[in-house]
């Protein structure tokens, strides 16, 4: 997934530019001093947020929203977590309707781990009273990485404090061995290649507004950046996208644009929690949908991936059915157009793999970073009248399989999606898809207190494994009868 989604600096002119290079950098402006415990701040929650204090050392610049560094928009400046719990604030100016992204980027690579300081950024109101939006990974891009997007409602100053994760989620603060970070307030620039800003009437199928989309090569595709606001109630926004050359699926990406606000909870700070997002052939037909859970919304996927033919699309975002409108309901998101998983046999020709006895052989690759494990990819479809899909692969009994699979929560219209293994003839696990959970099956790590898995993944059996997957119903409005699905065995 890191890969699909492209760097949000790997190109210039994202964001409206202060200097040369489109979202330009100034010269490095070091943290000079230590935070204290957001001395001169009247926001308490974060002043109680749990984290270890410096001492106070008196007026310090960047120790609160009040001694805030004063940041110029579009300029990075560098700055440095070296003390358990320490806190570094800066202030800007903004005005009414600005969409903003807000970064504290790191030198992180896939290597470094734990090396590397994990940013968090919290946004406040001037004075720090209010908290508006708070967040600690780049979204869908799980790293050490602090991004997101805000839109603004007035002519103001805002206050952006950076700290690491554990200090903001109120855990115990553990300095990093490389603690630098470089923070970056930016406005969007709506007319950047790489930005569909939503523009009014895009209401209808018969007049969407025309996505923009930059092309990249590896593989094939192309993304673009989609931003707007959802206005009174009713209010849609459609826009059309034509796939690239040599593209087979489209992604877009459901990030927590607003929620509850606190200490420890990721949010852009819009007054919708989730938008709702459709992806449509010119004709009207739905080939993928998703909204987030009704009353749940905290628990929707975090995107919709779908296979796509060559042509153009139509993607319309909205509000969740009985959602009202309210003050600031404003989106950011990014769509792709990319590679896919190997169709199934079944589709591209007569095969029939309906039977555990007539089972396909799932192609498992070795990883290119962990010669211990080996990956096999599905994408099949299972339209009316098809009973099932299989797919075999051969384990030993020191093999730990771990497998995710997705229908509903990757747009697809099947519904009561399940998957089962098999493993000679005898059935190991099995589960059905819901609303709100990941079909994901994975063992933790020792001493991992990770609960993203919904069941363990599958050991100490040797033989043929199968894996079934299945689905009772179809939408009678989402035609999409697709699914995705991924296997993995790890040697010891």
């Amino acid at each position: 997934m890191r890969n699909q989604y492209v760097s949000l600096f790997a190109f210039a002119g994202l964001v409206a530019a202060s200097s040369v290079g489109g979202f330009a950098c100034s010269a490095a402006t070091p943290v000079a001093a230590v935070a204290t415990a957001d001395a001169g701040t009247k926001d308490a929650a974060t002043a109680k947020d749990g984290a270890t204090a410096a001492v106070d050392a008196g007026p310090v610049e960047g120790s609160s929203c009040a001694l805030a560094i004063a940041a110029d928009l579009g300029a990075e400046q560098a700055g440095d977590l070296d003390l358990p719990g320490k806190k570094v604030f800066y202030a800007f100016d903004v005005k009414a309707g600005d969409f903003l992204l807000l970064s504290a980027s790191t030198a992180a690579t896939a290597d470094t781990g734990e090396e590397i300081v994990d940013t968090a950024i919290s946004l406040y109101s001037a004075d720090g009273s209010k908290l508006l939006a708070n967040l600690d990974d780049a979204f869908p891009r799980y790293t050490t990485d602090a991004e997101f997007y805000y839109r603004a409602t007035a002519d103001a100053k805002l206050c952006a404090r950076v700290s690491d994760f554990a200090t903001w989620s109120g855990a115990a603060s553990v300095v990093a061995t490389d603690t630098a970070y470089k923070f970056l307030a930016a406005k969007i620039d709506p007319a950047s290649a790489v930005v569909t800003f939503d523009t009014e009437p895009n209401d209808t199928n018969a007049a969407p507004q025309l996505g923009k989309l930059k092309a990249f090569a590896t593989p094939p595709g192309a993304f673009s950046y989609v931003m707007g606001v959802l206005g009174a109630a009713g209010d849609i926004d459609t826009f059309k996208f034509t796939v690239p050359p040599g593209a087979t699926s489209i992604g877009l990406s459901v990030p927590p644009v607003g929620a509850p606000v606190a200490q420890g909870k990721s949010s852009y700070g819009s007054t919708i929690a989730r938008f709702a997002v459709t992806v449509k052939k010119l004709d009207g037909t739905i080939i993928a949908e998703i909204s987030p859970p009704v009353g749940d919304a905290e628990k929707t996927t975090d995107g919709l991936t779908a296979p796509v033919a060559a042509g153009d699309y139509l993607v319309t975002i909205r509000r969740p059915d009985g959602v009202a409108a309210g003050a600031n309901d404003f989106y950011a998101t990014t769509l792709t157009f990319g590679g896919s998983n190997p169709v199934e046999a079944e589709v591209l020709g007569a095969n029939s793999n309906d039977s555990i006895a007539t089972a396909q052989a799932l192609t498992m690759k070795v990883d290119a970073a962990n010669a211990k494990l080996r990956d096999g990819y599905i994408l099949a479809y299972l339209p009316a009248g098809d009973v099932a899909d299989h797919f075999s692969f051969p384990v030993i009994a020191t093999d730990k399989v771990s497998l995710s699979c997705s229908a509903l929560r990757n747009g697809s219209g099947l519904t009561d999606f399940s998957v089962e293994v098999f493993i000679d003839g005898t059935s190991k696990q099995s589960e059905t898809e819901v609303a709100t959970k990941d079909i994901l099956w994975a063992t933790p790590a020792a001493g991992s207190t990770s609960t993203a898995a919904s069941k363990p993944g599958i050991t100490g059996t040797a033989g043929t494994a199968v894996v079934k997957l299945a689905a009772a119903g179809r939408s009678t409005t989402n035609l999409g009868t697709y699914y995705l699905c991924g296997v993995h065995i790890a040697a010891p």
